[in-house]
This record gives structure tokens, C-alpha cells and sequence, in this order.
């Protein structure tokens, strides 16, 4: 967790500080190693919604391209009062998704259900095999930036975002930020755009809705 509460203002961590959560209103402890990136974790070791992973510098890279004010923004349904904390949520109510560790397709639709409109951006970095095939198996964009793409091997990664919500995929650089347009899990093809981080952000920091109503790669 980034921001924490103290004395009514949103803070990041810094070391010994102890702070209260702006979602449950728990007490949070700054951990501030060398070796990890500075956040707020829960005193009692169990974070307040059950959705939350640990954050990376990729995580905080993604975060710190929006406002301050738009980062980690508690949500709470009102007739069930179930908790959750949005990663990014615009001031359109548009919500984006930072996915780095691998989820249940259950759970993902469960995320998407509750927040309703939104978007997903999964690292596709942390495994070099994924990012590599995806380079082998694509072809040259066209002069649209659109791929087609043939996936092999025992991968799943397009598989758990079969999903009707967009789905962007950051290989990191010199491997390109991708929509995935389409993807058909029986014969493994799909198509993906290649994306401008900065545009990405421009357009879904302007409260434009195209981004939402193409859909996801089970979209027909």
C-alpha cells in the first residue's frame, strides 16, 4: 500500500511511522527495507481486502503515472458493504487493474463484477518465456499497429485474460505494451495492437469511453 492516513493526510511511508489505513481504518506499520519498496502493511498481517498483492516497482511505476488522488481509492458496494481498493480510479469512475501475480479466473471475474468498468494492465514481464514466445508468435503490425498471433507451449497467460474487459499486457521494453483485441482459447490465435504507454494515459486519464466499449479478448 503507497498511502497511508496520518493526521488526515495521505502519506507515503518513511521509516517508523505508523499510520491508519484509508479503507478499514486499521493501524499500518511503514516498511521501509532496502531491498523492497517503501509501503504501508497492515499491524494485524491481514490486509483489509483480500484482493490486495504485494506491490513491486512495477506496481509503483504503473501507480505514479496517474494523480495522487486517483491512486488506491477504497470502494465499497453499498448494499453489501464488500471492501476493495481500486489501484487507479479516474475521475470518470473509470477503474484500472495493475495485475502482476497470476489470479483464479473466478476471481477475476469477481473484480470485474464489482468494479464494473474497468480496465486491466498485467505485467507481462516477470516471465521472460511468455514475453519472448510472444515476439516469436506474432507477426509484423500492420500500419495500424495490429498483430495476429499464434500461441504455443504450456503458457496460460492468454487463457486467464479470456475475459469481455480490456486487457493490456506491458512485455516491457523493447518487447512493446499490447492490447490483446481477440484471443480464441481452442485454436490459440488472436490479435493484439501495440500501444503507447503515454497515449494509454492521456486517453484514459480524458474519461473517453472507446477503451471500454471494444471490450476484452473474449469480446466477438
Amino acid at each position: 500500500m503507497k498511502f497511508a492516513l496520518l493526521s488526515g493526510r495521505r502519506v507515503e511511508a518513511q521509516p517508523k511511522l505508523r499510520a491508519i489505513c484509508p479503507a478499514c481504518s486499521g493501524e499500518v506499520i511503514a516498511k521501509c527495507g532496502q531491498h523492497i519498496v517503501w509501503h504501508w502493511a497492515h499491524s494485524s498481517k491481514l490486509h483489509c481486502d483480500p484482493w490486495w498483492e504485494s506491490e513491486t516497482d512495477w506496481h509503483r511505476e504503473w501507480k505514479n503515472r496517474f494523480p495522487t488522488e486517483w491512486q488506491e481509492v477504497p470502494m465499497v458496494d453499498a448494499r453489501t458493504e464488500e471492501l476493495h481498493i481500486a489501484d487507479v480510479k479516474t475521475a470518470e469512475n473509470l477503474v484500472i487493474e495493475f495485475q502482476r501475480s497470476s489470479i483464479h479466473p473466478d476471481e477475476v471475474r469477481a473484480r470485474e463484477d464489482f468494479y464494473v468498468q474497468m480496465i486491466w494492465v498485467v505485467d507481462g514481464r516477470k516471465n521472460d518465456f511468455d514475453r519472448i514466445n510472444f515476439s516469436n508468435m506474432r507477426g509484423q503490425p500492420d500500419g495500424n499497429g495490429v498483430v495476429q498471433f499464434h500461441w504455443f507451449g504450456r503458457s496460460t497467460l492468454f487463457n486467464r485474460w479470456h475475459t469481455f474487459r480490456p486487457v493490456f499486457i506491458d512485455f516491457g521494453p523493447g518487447y512493446g505494451f499490447w492490447r490483446i483485441l481477440r484471443f480464441d482459447p481452442k485454436s490459440k490465435r488472436g490479435l493484439a495492437i501495440l500501444c503507447e504507454i503515454s497515449a494509454f494515459v492521456a486517453q484514459t486519464s480524458s474519461g473517453e469511453t472507446e477503451l471500454i466499449l471494444v471490450g476484452g479478448p473474449a469480446t466477438t
